[in-house]
């Protein structure tokens, strides 16, 4: 219905609205953002916007919350991801970028700093690949360093080749990466490179332009990404702070040079100007720091607020085309989440088995360790759970929580089966549940029964 009903107000229509927000964080930017995806949805549709993105850092977990909000409010939801993304590294050592050891998906070292990259789900592949690339950057690929606090350790930046692979059905957004600073303690103008929180720099960040001895190592990404994303990567500006209007024409400037197009957003942390000190408590939270002490990267201005269209025009009054770029990009984002579907995961079985087949298979030769020799009462109850399990189509699950059990044993993890899947003789085959159902009277219907709906 929504999809049916969309083109009869998208915002290309006369009277109304020429932007909508493409960067928002809510407070699953865990002590970041302020506002729920409720209360963002709310906003949209008190600004009349008839789409709104939700971007929150390294993270989807309130993708399907927020879809569902919006359908219910009549707005488009645009799903997206604030995601850290590899920076090359300057060979000209005056560049003083602040680098971190990483490893990567291969467990290979490299020096690598990070910057940020709005990406937005155009279709369900675009999904998929945002929980992929998601996914890569929090998985086993933590920083190397002892000396560095939490907020700078978990996890690590996405690598270019890893967008290459997960980019289909993704739009990005990519700022210019925000000049290091040091107020105070140096000569001269501040070099352009990455903040030293990755986190921070994905989604508080105060844009800078670069100096023109360090341009090159910036227009080589923009060049990589441009080659990833084609006419999908759009550069982000922004009005946050007095510096961005020189940001604005650097930008424009590298658009030019690498036909790339502009669009404006505003980093929205936060809903009204009064709750910027909302903001900076719970990044002082997050960084163990003090209100008075927190400072940008750490946190955004307090610009960074969920402003109306018309103010949005004020501060663009010259470059109403990169408002228009939002209805655009909001035009090209068409998500469609199959809700109220049981989606299993897959498991690679032998060849020649299936997932059914496999399950039985291993079933019985774990009973065979169990119990030593199959009874009647042994078997009986063995084929009857498995034509349950195959019923339901859940022989992949049982599968997969095996090989996760086995894994953490031979980690040295504890894992057991709880609650009514101690029921289960198949749990309890598979190494799964440590209780034998037979001695103890526990009834397998108490943990899937043909007549439950769930």
């Amino acid at each position: 219905m929504l999809a049916e009903s969309w083109h009869a107000f998208f915002p290309f229509q006369a009277g109304a609205t020429v932007f909508v927000h493409l960067h928002c964080h809510s407070h699953y930017s865990f002590l970041r953002g302020v506002a729920s995806p409720e209360e963002i949805v709310a906003a949209a549709v008190e600004q009349k916007m008839p789409a709104v993105a939700l971007t929150d850092t390294n993270g989807l977990y309130a993708a399907v919350q927020f879809y569902k909000l919006a359908q219910e409010a009549g707005v488009k939801a645009i799903v997206g991801v604030a995601l850290d993304v590899e920076f090359p590294i300057s060979s000209d050592p005056s560049a003083a970028l602040r680098t971190s050891t990483f490893r990567n998906s291969k467990n290979e070292t490299r020096n690598s700093a990070s910057v940020p990259l709005t990406l937005l789900a155009a279709d369900m592949e675009g999904y998929s690949n945002l929980c992929q690339l998601v996914t890569l950057r929090h998985l086993g690929t933590t920083k190397l360093s002892q000396n560095m606090n939490s907020t700078e350790t978990d996890g690590r930046p996405v690598t270019l080749q890893e967008l290459a692979e997960h980019n289909r059905g993704a739009i990005a957004l990519c700022p210019l990466p925000a000049r290091s600073r040091d107020v105070g303690a140096r000569r001269g103008a501040a070099c352009c490179a990455p903040t030293k929180t990755a986190q921070a720099n994905g989604d508080c960040h105060e844009q800078a332009i670069s100096g023109t001895n360090h341009q090159s190592p910036i227009t080589n990404h923009f060049s990589q990404l441009k080659k990833i994303f084609g006419d999908r990567l759009y550069i982000e500006v922004q009005r946050l702070s007095p510096g961005d209007g020189r940001v604005l024409r650097e930008a424009e400037r590298l658009g030019r040079e690498l036909g790339v197009s502009l669009v404006a957003t505003n980093n929205v942390h936060f809903l009204r100007p009064e709750e910027h000190l909302h903001h900076r408590t719970v990044n002082a939270i997050r960084t163990g720091g003090l209100l008075t002490t927190v400072t940008p990267p750490e946190i955004t201005t307090g610009e960074a607020w969920f402003k109306s269209a018309a103010e949005m025009q004020k501060l663009f009054p010259d470059h109403p085309e990169l408002l228009q770029a939002t209805l655009e990009i909001a035009e090209c984002c068409n998500l469609q989440l199959e809700l109220g579907k049981l989606i299993f995961p897959e498991f690679t079985v032998p060849e020649g088995e299936t997932p059914d087949s496999y399950l039985q298979k291993v079933s019985f030769e774990g009973a065979l360790k169990r119990y030593h020799s199959l009874t009647p009462e042994v078997h009986s109850r063995l084929m009857r759970e498995l034509e349950v399990i195959k019923k339901w189509g859940l022989a992949p699950y049982f599968l997969l929580v095996m090989d996760i059990v086995e894994e953490a044993r031979r980690r040295g993890i504890p894992a057991v089966a709880r609650g009514s899947a101690a029921s289960s003789m198949v749990t309890y085959c598979l190494g799964i549940s440590r209780v034998c159902p037979l001695r103890w009277g526990l009834y397998f219907e108490r943990f899937l029964n043909e007549q439950r709906g769930d």
